[in-house]
């Protein structure tokens, strides 16, 4: 035994190695550091579930009480979108292809989702400002739960108009549909993180939020959903000039996720895929890193 610090007495196996003569530990990792805390913000997320799983019950509920036509108002919205949208660009513009209010609509939800997920996510910290001030909640719950709550919203109004619409839209199951599961979480991951940089930036300034809406219906048009960038045959009304800066778009593979299965019958293509992962990945880690670095100081601002 062996006297260490002020008089302690410490058992040889618990001391450490004698640091006479060795230069001083350098500083933490910090790329070590941000990993701990994504690991940590996981854990908080599974450990308050219940909360995740009450705040969503909650906030369906309430978006649709006493509402006579009730879960039926989120179809109405994409069912009304795409029959404009079909009419105008199909009957009187002439737009030749095949099966059109079928492609509209499988960019149509996905977009739909995706602008619910980050408008809701602006205001998920400021909303909920009485309620992170009265007691401890991980802020990350918040974006957490509107994404999930447009989520099941998304999956349910995909699936039922899908399914009624059949015999209008064409439609027809086919097995390059097993990806969509993969599909629903790039564009989940995507929305989160985008929105968690939304919710951020939110809380320092509140005109973001309309500045968002905004660029956010200009991102629309820059997106091929209500036209293809490339037909069958190769053409379409993009010049191949300009069909690269449109691929750029974030959002291009992750709706390509959604209309190759559902519109074309076949498996996104390589680059489509490799590029809906690797976009959706780095605006979550980014989002992830942005909202933990933040976390801390969002009170003082709200």
């Amino acid at each position: 035994m062996t006297r260490t610090g002020r008089g302690s007495i410490l058992p040889p196996r618990l001391r450490g190695p004698s640091t006479a003569g060795r230069p001083e530990a350098p500083d933490s990792d910090p790329s070590a550091e941000s990993r701990v805390k994504l690991v940590s913000s996981i854990q908080e997320l599974w450990q308050f579930r219940e909360v995740i799983k009450n705040f969503v019950s909650q906030d369906l509920k309430v978006k649709y009480r006493r509402s006579a036509l009730g879960f039926f108002w989120s179809l109405l919205n994409p069912l009304l979108h795409m029959s404009v949208i079909t009419v105008v660009f199909s009957l009187l513009f002439r737009f030749p292809m095949s099966q059109y209010s079928l492609y509209v609509l499988s960019g149509l939800v996905p977009w739909t989702f995706w602008t619910a997920s980050v408008d809701g996510c602006c205001m998920s910290i400021v909303g909920a400002e009485n309620m992170i001030k009265r007691q401890y909640f991980p802020k990350l719950v918040f974006p957490f739960s509107v994404v999930t709550q447009n989520f099941v919203t998304f999956v349910l109004s995909l699936t039922v108009l899908l399914l009624i619409l059949a015999p209008i839209t064409g439609f027809r199951p086919n097995a390059s549909l097993c990806i969509l599961p993969l599909s629903f979480l790039c564009i989940i991951a995507f929305s989160l993180g985008v929105g968690l940089i939304a919710a951020v930036v939110t809380v320092y300034f509140r005109d973001m939020q309309h500045l968002i809406s905004v660029g956010m219906s200009t991102w629309f048009y820059l997106t091929p959903i209500i036209y293809p960038l490339e037909s069958a045959t190769g053409e379409g009304p993009i010049p191949h000039a300009y069909r690269y800066y449109f691929k750029l778009n974030p959002m291009f593979s992750i709706i390509q996720m959604f209309h190759r299965p559902i519109y074309d019958g076949r498996l996104p293509t390589t680059p489509e895929l490799a590029g809906a992962v690797v976009v959706s990945l780095a605006a979550l880690l980014v989002g992830m890193l942005i909202f933990k670095r933040c976390e801390d100081s969002l009170v003082f601002s709200l």
